[in-house]
């Protein structure tokens, strides 16, 4: 309260609970943060491959509900050596032996030979409390030349956060 300058837990109207983070519905607490995962790669990985291979880029999270959802972000510098050249990404989740494609997405790299970046946000419902593997996987889609992330050993990060559903 800034009139009074009052700090900490406030109260919530309606017969609400107090609370310090996360949003409320009804008396529950939802969207609060419940763990944070993350883990960097410093290795220049490259392929000329036409399938998919990883990146070396993956973290482990274990949701302490079932309900939770799992945000994943990935950031990563990328190089490619000739014009045209277009690299295809995918995010897996591991659970167990089962692997599941959530997401694609496709970097157009055009011009000659040019040190860029991308990054990915994606919102899981893994529904579950086991253990969950997060990784990207990458391919050269189109063009002749070759694709690089992490180049020259620059860092690439990958984070998986739980947040309360």
């Amino acid at each position: 309260n800034l009139a009074t300058n009052t700090t900490g837990t406030l109260a919530v109207a309606n017969g609400g609970t107090g609370l310090s983070s996360g949003f409320v519905n009804g008396t529950t607490n939802v969207g609060k943060i419940l763990q944070v995962q993350s883990s960097t790669k410093t290795t220049e990985s490259t392929t000329t491959n036409g399938s998919y291979v990883d990146t070396g880029l993956q973290v482990s999270i274990t949701p302490s509900s079932a309900s939770s959802k799992i945000l994943v972000m990935i950031g990563h510098g990328m190089n490619y050596t000739s014009s045209g050249t277009e690299a295809k990404f995918r995010l897996k989740r591991e659970i167990g032996a089962a692997a599941t494609e959530l997401t694609q997405f496709v970097i157009n790299l055009d011009g000659t030979g040019s040190t860029g970046g991308s990054s990915i946000a994606y919102l899981d419902t893994p529904n579950t409390t086991s253990q969950c593997i997060y990784y990207d996987q990458f391919f050269r889609s189109n063009g002749s030349g070759s694709v690089y992330i992490c180049p020259n050993n620059s860092a690439a990060t990958i984070t998986a956060m739980e947040i309360a559903a």
